[in-house]
């Protein structure tokens, strides 16, 4: 794992329009599995504020491995979005779905109607 320090710019915006956190790095192109560490952060943004700062980061390449076992794990985990929806169906068998519905209320049963007790 290589790794290297670079400077870079982040724009931060933390308004009702917007929420975002943006790094540009100067002349470096970051891949699955690499890693980018920011020195010195400014983690608090206020609502309603728009920054924008120069900051160096350390940039650290994976290796052949890691990479590839970061682009076969993404490729997998994404697929777990595609049974997101509204419906009253499920399409996995990993639940018993849809679930049955709530019983009816009971009516009470009066024994010896009209007889004192």
């Amino acid at each position: 794992m290589s790794k290297q320090t670079v400077p870079c710019h982040v724009d931060m915006s933390n308004t009702s329009e917007f929420l975002y956190a943006h790094v540009d790095l100067s002349g470096v192109q970051v891949g699955p599995g690499d890693q980018v560490l920011v020195h010195d952060p400014i983690v608090d943004i206020n609502f309603g504020e728009v920054l924008s700062y120069d900051r160096t980061a350390t940039v650290s390449k994976a290796g052949i491995f890691s990479r590839l076992w970061v682009y076969l794990t993404a490729r997998l985990e994404v697929t777990m979005l595609y049974e997101v929806s509204f419906s009253t169906t499920r399409f996995s068998k990993a639940k018993k779905y849809p679930r049955p519905a709530p019983m009816k209320k009971a009516t009470p049963i009066i024994l010896h109607e009209g007889v004192k007790v």
